[in-house]
């Protein structure tokens, strides 16, 4: 790897360093986007065979029916409240 000294006032870094600074900096990068591309690539592909497995299955549990003795209502309020207007704080 690289062995850091402390540059004074008038020495520059030498153009060899900035470029192994840019390298590694470009290439670590690249590691690490290929291994978050891989990681969405792989959970796409368990998504994709998920689906499939869910889609082409042969035992679909339908969606049970309501019993026979059901009726809905519609809500009507009660008759004794009165209807105004007004918030009691």
């Amino acid at each position: 790897m690289f062995i850091f000294r402390q540059i004074g006032q008038n020495q520059k870094v030498p153009f060899t360093t900035k470029l192994a600074l840019v390298f590694w900096i470009i290439l670590s990068l690249a590691i690490l986007s290929f291994f978050a591309f891989s990681i969405f690539l792989i959970a796409l592909m368990v998504g994709v065979v998920l689906f499939a497995t869910n889609l082409f299955q042969k035992n679909k549990s339908s969606i049970p029916k309501s019993p026979s003795g059901f009726q809905t209502r519609t809500y009507s309020s009660p008759p004794n409240t009165k209807n105004d207007d007004v918030i009691d704080i």
